[in-house]
């Protein structure tokens, strides 16, 4: 009996586990079908996107989604060998994304029972779900080729288009007869494994009847099988990854793995089995609207019989908090009838969130792209345009909506475009993923309107296998070209100005010189004593002066027009005294004035003192400069006997200085005409004197001083001249700067040994008898740069008067010669030139002269400097008398 019982005993524990294996190997194929048919749905869906789109994404997740169905392919035609390809089996299995743990037991389950009818049906099931899903296949690669192949119609891809929801149908209904036909060879398994433990139980109960010393320890044995084999089975569920729960009709939870409980924060099984889980996990949706249990989809698998999949609710944990899940729902059937359902659930919480950043990645991406301010252009290897920021968009005058899918060369002008096909073909993008660059290329590109314009491209090539990513940055270069076109006009402008200055340059100094001699050679014949001059000569003496003084106003009216229009004549704005300026002006104008019999009035002198005290920001010597234009003009145009009145006056943050005559004034159409350079307004016709540039010079002035010229006219009644400019605060009274000693005494008897570089002969003798009124001083001449060089270096004299325009060379030139030579270092030297220029001058100002006179030679600071009492005045050196 002992032996029976063993063998009962044995035969109970071989069935045990032979249970338990075949219950696993169920469990893993019924994950595997849910795995199996997840792929299946998700490949159909993305085959009707495909079919609707063409896009390579599509196809790739088309492709990707079949992975787990044909590797289950490959496992149950390996397994149907003769003999079977275990290894094949389990790369198959593997590939179908089953657990490594579970797959021996399914080739087992397979190779024992394969022929059994419960298990032939769902093998010959899934034989035809592969069937039909390689007819998916084919259909879809031959849509797909001529997709490739630039074709988007076709007999093929309308075929796909078609057939795919036929497919799709067909094996909806395929995988419902598997899951079906699965359920009932697991419940026929299950029922069998039943009878058979039931079967053997009852031998043992037999057997224990005979045996009643052994019965409690045979039943001891057979509860701990029991719980064993629950325990077992309860770990089958545990082993999975995914959240498993049962449900029954009322919604009642009837059991629930680990890792259900662990995602949905309880402990035991107990705290929902036997509860109304919707009310526990399901009750809300993410945005807290209340869900109710009738509208719930995981109830629609039993109402409908069908699986349900969704992935877009939350479920909510014990502690209040939820989390994004998608979840598949199965209806239990039993005899038929619904008696529940199973619920799968993942947490795809991670998932979204990693979806979802790389969704921000993309709009980052997209984003940085639009704010580059060069157009960036992406064509695929078909020409077409895939990326159109918003740079090109501007570039183009169009929209991405309407570029992309067009081709690029649209974009350009048509004699350009064989050039971009080459370059966009010249260099292929590199095997390892990196673009390849061509450098910068000047094209022309075509706007919406049809507008052409000129730019700059650069592209780069991707190979991503075998499809090429061509990518264009370009840069409209319109604003370049006009800026280099502009930036050659301004050189050509600035060259003009050099060429200006050198010419007024010349022009100062070839005007100049002769003026030198006739008015030098006029001033020496009036001061002539022995014998005196007739009165008739003495007044043919003044007219010569006289004229000679007009044409050298004109000259140097000339020059500063000249400069302000080229913006190079530079004020120094300070704060004036304008009663001190307009005292100075007036004198200057008292013997004009007297001559023409013109009175001139000051009412600012009547005034109290604080009234008298007006400032301005003005530069000293040009304000007196307008000023005594703006009174010689009123007193030549004025009348015998007339009346000019210089007066100033506060206007708030200004200060107005106005010259009111009594002339005939002027009329509107005169007035018009004002400011034009050497328009007289028809006074040439008269006896009066002038250039015309007077008033058009005084207005520049008068504006570079930030103040106002207006002239106010009619026609006899006189013209008022108003000059407005800004109220300045006093000026502290300055000590006047000490002149730098001389390095020889006063004329008193000693002699003087001066050396005079002139390569110009009436020069030299104008200068000779100029220096005869100081019999002291000794002059001697050089005609040349290298010959006064030599006289200094041999006999260094006490002072040098050098002309700037030397035979040989500039007097610029001479004068580092000398200051390089140790004997000739400290000599004193003064520019006698007649070249004006204030660039001229700052020049030997800067180079170490002592002083500047220009010709005409003013004989008062030439015999000044000869007698060494003042420096010389350079902003007064105007050939005033």
């Amino acid at each position: 009996m002992a032996t029976v019982l063993g063998s009962v005993i044995g035969l109970q524990v071989m069935l045990a586990a032979v249970s338990i294996e075949v219950l696993s190997a169920v469990r893993a194929y019924v994950t595997g079908e849910s795995l199996y048919s997840k792929g299946q749905k998700n490949a159909q869906l993305h085959l009707l996107h495909y079919a609707r789109s063409r896009s390579d994404e599509d196809y790739r997740l088309f492709s990707q989604s079949l992975a787990v169905p044909l590797g289950d392919r490959k496992a149950r035609e390996a397994l149907q060998l003769d003999p079977p390809d275990e290894q094949a089996a389990r790369e198959g299995f593997l590939a179908g994304a089953n657990h490594p743990d579970d797959i021996d037991g399914m080739i087992r389950l397979f190779r024992w029972f394969h022929s059994v009818p419960f298990m032939a049906r769902p093998i010959a099931t899934w034989t035809e779900g592969d069937r039909v899903i390689a007819q998916m296949l084919a259909l879809v690669e031959r849509a797909r080729e001529r997709i490739e192949a630039g074709r988007s119609g076709g007999r093929e891809v309308e075929e796909m288009a078609t057939q795919a929801p036929l497919l799709n149908q067909r094996l909806t209904e395929l995988e419902r007869q598997f899951t079906d036909q699965l359920g009932a060879a697991s419940r026929q398994t299950k029922s069998l494994l039943l009878a058979l433990n039931l079967a053997l139980a009852a031998a043992l109960a037999l057997t224990s009847l005979h045996i009643v010393r052994l019965s409690l320890r045979t039943r001891t044995a057979a509860a701990a099988e029991v719980r064993r084999r629950q325990e077992s089975l309860q770990l089958l569920l545990d082993s999975a990854a995914e959240g498993l729960y049962g449900i029954d009709t009322e919604g009642r939870c009837t059991f629930v793995n680990r890792s259900a409980l662990m995602m949905l924060g309880y402990e035991r099984e107990s705290d929902l089995v036997g509860q109304r889980i919707h009310e526990l996990i399901h009750h809300t949706h993410a945005d807290g609207r209340v869900y109710p249990a009738d509208e719930c989809r995981m109830y629609q698998a039993m109402r409908q019989v069908d699986r349900v999949h969704v992935v877009d609710e939350v479920f909510w944990r014990r502690d209040g908090t939820s989390f994004q899940v998608e979840y598949w729902s199965h209806p239990v059937m039993q005899d038929g009838l619904v008696s529940g359902a199973v619920a799968t659930f993942f947490d795809v919480t991670e998932r979204l969130r990693t979806q979802a950043a790389l969704r921000e990645s993309e709009q980052r991406l997209s984003r940085l792209i639009d704010t580059v301010a060069d157009g960036v252009i992406a064509v695929d290897g078909n020409e077409r345009i895939v990326l159109f920021n918003r740079a090109a968009e501007r570039a183009f005058e169009t929209t991405a909506e309407r570029a992309l899918g067009q081709p690029i060369g649209s974009y350009f002008a048509n004699g350009d475009r064989p050039k971009l096909r080459a370059l966009m073909a010249g260099s292929p993008g590199q095997g390892n993923g990196m673009p390849a660059h061509n450098g910068l290329h000047e094209l022309v590109g075509r706007r919406a309107s049809g507008e052409k314009f000129p730019m700059e491209a650069s592209l780069s090539r991707l190979s991503m296998g075998r499809s090429v990513l061509t990518t264009v940055v370009l840069r409209d270069i319109s604003a370049h070209l006009a800026m280099r076109e502009e930036r050659k006009a301004r050189e050509a402008l600035e060259a003009s100005s050099r060429a200006k200055t050198d010419f007024l340059s010349r022009m100062s100094h070839e005007l100049r010189t002769p003026l030198n001699a006739v008015l030098g050679f006029a001033q020496l014949l009036r001061m002539t004593k022995q014998p005196a001059l007739a009165q008739a000569q003495l007044d043919q003496v003044r007219h010569i002066e006289h004229a000679g003084h007009h044409l050298l106003a004109l000259v140097n009216d000339v020059l500063d027009l000249s400069r302000v229009e080229s913006g190079r004549l530079n004020l120094s704005l300070e704060a004036v005294a304008l009663q001190a300026v307009a005292d100075e002006a007036a004198s200057m104008v008292e013997m004009l004035a007297k001559n023409a019999g013109v009175r001139i009035h000051r009412p600012f002198a009547e005034k109290a003192g604080v009234e008298r005290e007006a400032w301005v920001v003005a530069d000293r010597v040009r304000l007196r400069q307008v000023l005594v234009n703006l009174l010689g003009n009123a007193v030549k145009y004025n009348r015998r006997g007339g009346n000019v009145a210089l007066d100033f006056e506060s206007n708030g943050s200004s200060i107005d200085c106005t010259i009111r005559d009594d002339g005939g004034g002027m009329t509107a159409v005169q007035l018009a005409h004002l400011f034009e350079p050497f328009n007289r307004l028809g006074a040439e016709r008269t006896g009066v004197e002038g250039t015309g540039i007077g008033l058009v010079l005084s207005r520049h002035l008068v504006e570079l001083m930030r103040g106002r010229l207006v002239i106010e006219s009619a026609a006899g009644l006189g013209t008022v001249a108003t000059v407005s400019l800004q109220r300045a605060q006093a000026a502290a009274p300055l000590a006047p700067a000490p002149f730098a000693p001389s390095m020889h005494a006063q004329l008193d008897g000693k002699g003087l040994n001066v050396l005079y570089a002139e390569d110009n002969e009436v020069n030299v003798e104008l200068v000779r008898q100029v220096v005869s009124f100081r019999p002291a001083v000794n002059l001697r001449v050089a005609p040349n740069g290298a010959t006064a060089f030599i006289e200094a270096r041999n006999d260094p004299p006490d002072l040098m008067l050098v002309d700037m325009h030397l035979g040989d060379m500039t007097g610029l030139e001479l004068a580092q010669a000398l200051q390089r030579h140790p004997a000739t270092a400290r000599v004193r030297l003064v520019a006698v030139s007649a070249d004006a220029l204030p660039e001229q001058i700052r020049a030997a100002m800067d180079q170490g002269f002592e002083g500047y006179l220009t010709k005409p030679i003013d004989f008062r600071q030439l015999l000044q400097v000869l007698d060494g009492q003042m420096p010389v005045d350079v902003s007064a050196n105007r050939g005033s008398c």
